[in-house]
């Protein structure tokens, strides 16, 4: 497979496609977000606006980081059906373990957070695989994908206004029947995500630009990168001394019984450390968004209450801030790709981290209006959020557009692996935030 002249004629197909890649990366989390309310009917004491990203991001980072120092583990195209096909079966396990279980909540709370927990290796592998096969493409179909992240929240959250304006009640057979419509239906959104996946993913522009990355390497796809970028000579130089090395390698090793490549895993080894040196600083960043949102949200905004929309509060908040993360993901088209912007844009939303937790305070102990204090929450829900989308599309279009074509889509990876440990620190972080929440209730009460 060889990338040659010009690249293949672009269709709008094209596009549709990546939006939808951008969707399945994210959907599992996405849906089990807009659903935190069914979970919390039948798992009240595991309280699930705190734990459920918790677990589900503890697993995600060991196995994101498995898969840049192992790239060669799957190949890229099995990875990315794995992602989606696992997505799928871990959206109906869940919902069915948290409504069929004895109603021991305690054995409820090990099998469901198990799951939940277990989830958190196949979103890794939805996410990580996508970031790292997106990264292969142009800017634009880059912001699609991450367009694609934001439609996804906002997917949920629509469908879930469907689903409770048709069966509208707090009867526990309408709380079940609407989970069960809402899942299925997220699931085959994850199946029409999977045939794009198999239609597109040998289309001959795919293939062009994912040659790009691959023929340096002169090796499969999803297989480790080299660790140095000399010039032709002095590479040829190397590939003789280690096939030099390797037949003395695999002599001695066949004669022990063992077929390990030890050459392969020197590689595998410290491919993290070279790429964290060439994207370090924007690895860094993608982690501090992630460690200001997840602070804030779900929890600490969905705590604070909006205008008197009672049951239609949680949804209403998130699917504001999926909207404008959206919005924040598409206006990057418009703004300077530069790091120095991308940097001030994400260290001055840092002052959210006063002026959310304070607006509650503001609700609970001032007794501020109702209005007042829900306009400001939508106003700092707003500015989270479209930071996040902003930060998190220049971040991941930036790490690959300044590697080498061959280091574009294990940068993408990175960059993912670092998003899931900003993701699981803003989880710790989350904890201290809720008992300031808790501690300005009790002090009111």
């Amino acid at each position: 497979m060889e990338a040659e002249g010009e690249p293949p004629k672009k269709s709008i197909g094209i596009q549709i496609t990546f939006i939808f890649y951008g969707i399945a990366s994210l959907l599992g989390w996405n849906a089990l977000l807009t659903k935190l309310d069914f979970f919390s009917y039948f798992l009240k004491d595991m309280k699930p606006n705190t734990t459920f990203s918790f677990l589900n991001f503890f697993l995600n980072i060991v196995f994101q980081f498995i898969l840049i120092i192992k790239k060669d583990l799957f190949p890229l195209k099995i990875q990315l059906i794995v992602g989606i096909v696992g997505s799928i079966l871990f959206l109906i396990g869940i919902p069915v373990s948290t409504m069929f279980l004895p109603k021991n909540e305690m054995i409820n709370f090990i099998v469901t957070g198990g799951l939940v927990l277990l989830m958190g290796f196949i979103n890794a592998l939805a996410s990580g695989s996508f970031f790292n096969y997106v990264s292969h493409f142009p800017l634009e179909l880059i912001v699609a994908f991450s367009g694609g992240q934001g439609f996804s929240g906002i997917a949920m959250n629509v469908l879930e206004y469907i689903v409770l304006l048709s069966l509208n009640g707090e009867e526990e057979n309408l709380i079940v029947l609407r989970a069960w419509i809402f899942f299925g239906i997220s699931a085959l959104i994850l199946v029409v995500c999977l045939i794009l996946l198999l239609y597109n993913y040998n289309s001959e522009y795919c293939r062009y630009y994912l040659s790009k990355g691959m023929e340096k390497e002169n090796i499969p796809e999803g297989s480790l990168i080299r660790e140095s970028q000399a010039n032709e000579e002095e590479q040829q130089n190397i590939i003789n001394e280690q096939t030099e090395e390797n037949q003395i390698i695999q002599q001695n090793e066949e004669n022990n019984g063992i077929t390990e490549d030890k050459n392969t895993s020197s590689n595998s080894k410290s491919l993290f450390i070279i790429l964290f040196k060439k994207i370090w600083d924007l690895d860094i960043l993608m982690v501090y968004i992630y460690i200001v949102t997840f602070a804030l949200f779900p929890n600490a905004s969905l705590c604070q209450e909006l205008f008197n929309f009672g049951i239609y509060k949680s949804n209403t908040i998130i699917i504001i801030y999926n909207t404008f993360d959206t919005i924040g993901r598409y206006l990057v088209k418009i703004l300077p790709k530069k790091k120095i912007f991308n940097t001030i844009i994400i260290l001055g939303r840092s002052v959210l981290l006063f002026t959310l937790v304070f607006n509650y305070y503001c609700q609970e102990r001032l007794d501020v209006d109702l209005t007042i204090t829900s306009i400001l929450l939508i106003v700092n829900v707003a500015l989270l959020a479209l930071t996040n989308g902003i930060g998190t599309t220049l971040t991941f279009g930036i790490a690959p557009d300044i590697v080498e074509d061959e280091y574009k889509g294990p940068a993408g990876t990175s960059v993912s692996f670092f998003l899931i440990v900003g993701i699981f620190l803003g989880s710790c972080v989350n904890f201290g935030v809720e008992r300031i929440i808790a501690m300005i209730t009790k002090e009111k009460k």
